[in-house]
């Protein structure tokens, strides 16, 4: 039985290919564009409305260009783009375009996104660097975003398309405001919040069965402002999850209900004051109630100063900075802990090496932290964590990511130890000298370089018709 599907599957990827080289199903003459085999990427087919330049001169004349954006930028469509930007060829892989659009976003100090798009000419335009920035409100919806990426990306790629042959064919138009408006700087801004941003969220999520239900609930309030001098972030946030499972009865026992209840609350201030374009100073405060860390108040204040070996005028392409903290912490418990403490005071200190880079190989996130008690360096532990995703080749890409961790600062730790419903439940941390969480991806494409057309037929199945599955028992 397994045999004769997989012959089938076989055939019908040879029979689906056949169609797609001769640009569709047999009518009894040649595809659009009169010439057997179908017309170049980007070019008519039947049923689709060929768009910009036609085919011939989008393949043989315009340019290529790959869209990079790097992390979850919200309103980078790349369909979106691909339609609205239809006067180059978009390619699937950077080593085969003459233009490199690399898209990274950092939030604000208004709460909204400052999207920097940098275009890095190759090949014929080795050399030829762009950058512009896109500001967006948090409360802008998508569509309205993905249109000024798209805006800007046309902006962008001007100076590049009118070094092409067809820069005859481009115009550029200009929508003219009504009246005379006065130009927007820092001396005549007028703002009533005063820079201040304000954002309060709240979520509920809720499974119930027969025999299990949970119910996690959060609220956070957060203040923010920036300006080119200081930082000021404060926030109080809170969650609850409770659980609640039963057991059904057997031979031996009775049936019986666990119910599980974790709550976490949460105040912190920041307070930051930029020194130089390399050097930061600044403040940490904070205050908690931990279920999971047997802490029933937690209390934290942190002086710390910061270095970035970069001018911070570079902060959306490169980051290697050096953070160091030092300060008091006051702790009391739940629960006895295995120093038979119920409350205690301890100094500590942190020192957090940050490397952020967004090029043109692909990004990275990778961070190197030490922490230790200063009554007794025993306490410490240390972290390195981060993400590496490179575009190593032509089609080829690598992801890895995760942390590892050396522990040995527990010193939260339930003198009683966990019984084996609270295990079972993660209801509070383990002791462990280490801990380790990874992941890798490699992925491979191959074939046509092209990337342009755009076709969204039966895309609710996934890119593959996904949610058609087969199951053998």
């Amino acid at each position: 039985m397994l045999a004769a599907v997989l012959r089938a599957a076989v055939l019908l990827v040879l029979f689906v290919s056949s169609l797609s080289a001769q640009g569709g199903p047999p009518t009894g003459g040649p595809p659009a564009g009169g010439r057997p085999g179908g017309g170049p990427p980007g070019g008519a087919r039947p049923g689709f409305a060929a768009a910009g330049p036609d085919s011939a001169t989008l393949q043989a004349e315009a340019i290529r260009v790959f869209l990079d954006c790097q992390g979850r930028v919200r309103g980078c469509d790349r369909d979106f783009l691909v339609t609205e930007v239809n006067f180059v060829n978009w390619m699937r892989d950077r080593f085969d375009a003459d233009v490199q659009v690399l898209v990274t976003a950092f939030t604000n100090g208004g709460g909204g996104t400052e999207n920097t798009l940098t275009f890095l000419g190759r090949r014929r335009f080795e050399g030829l660097v762009d950058t512009l920035i896109v500001n967006t409100l948090p409360n802008d919806p998508d569509d309205a975003i993905r249109r000024a990426l798209a805006r800007t990306v046309k902006l962008g790629l001007a100076r590049y398309v009118a070094r092409s042959p067809i820069a005859s064919r481009v115009q550029v138009m200009y929508a003219a405001p009504f009246g005379q408006r006065q130009q927007v700087s820092a001396s005549n801004l007028k703002d009533r919040w005063n820079l201040w941003t304000y954002t309060a969220n709240t979520n509920m999520f809720v499974r119930a069965e027969e025999r299990q239900r949970q119910v996690n609930g959060s609220l956070s309030l957060s203040a923010n402002r920036a300006t080119e001098k200081w930082k000021l972030n404060v926030s109080v946030s809170g969650n609850v999850n409770t659980q609640r499972f039963e057991i059904p009865e057997t031979a031996t026992r009775p049936a019986f209900t666990v119910r599980n209840e974790q709550r976490t609350y949460n105040a912190n201030s920041l307070i930051v004051r930029s020194l130089s374009d390399r050097w930061s100073a600044g403040l940490k405060l904070g205050a908690g109630h931990s279920d999971f860390l047997n802490q029933s108040v937690a209390i934290r204040a942190q002086p710390a100063i910061e270095y970035n070996l970069f001018p911070w005028t570079e902060q959306t392409r490169r980051q290697l900075t050096f953070l160091y903290n030092v300060g008091p912490n006051y702790y009391r418990y739940q629960r006895t802990t295995v120093f038979d403490l119920d409350e205690e005071t301890r100094w500590s200190q942190q020192l957090t090496a940050s490397l952020v880079a967004r090029q043109q190989w692909g990004s990275s996130n990778v961070s190197l932290d030490w922490l230790n008690y200063l009554h007794d360096f025993n306490r410490n532990a240390l972290t390195l964590s981060g993400n590496l995703d490179l575009r190593l080749g032509r089609g080829f890409s690598l992801n890895i990511g995760g942390s590892a961790a050396r522990i040995n600062d527990q010193i939260y730790l339930p003198r009683a130890g966990n019984t084996e419903e609270e295990i079972l439940l993660q209801r509070q941390a383990l002791e462990t000298g280490f801990r380790i969480t990874t992941n890798i991806g490699i992925r491979y494409t191959f074939g046509s370089i092209y990337n342009t057309i755009v076709n969204q037929r039966f895309s609710s199945l996934g890119a593959s018709g996904g949610r058609f599955n087969f199951f053998f028992f």
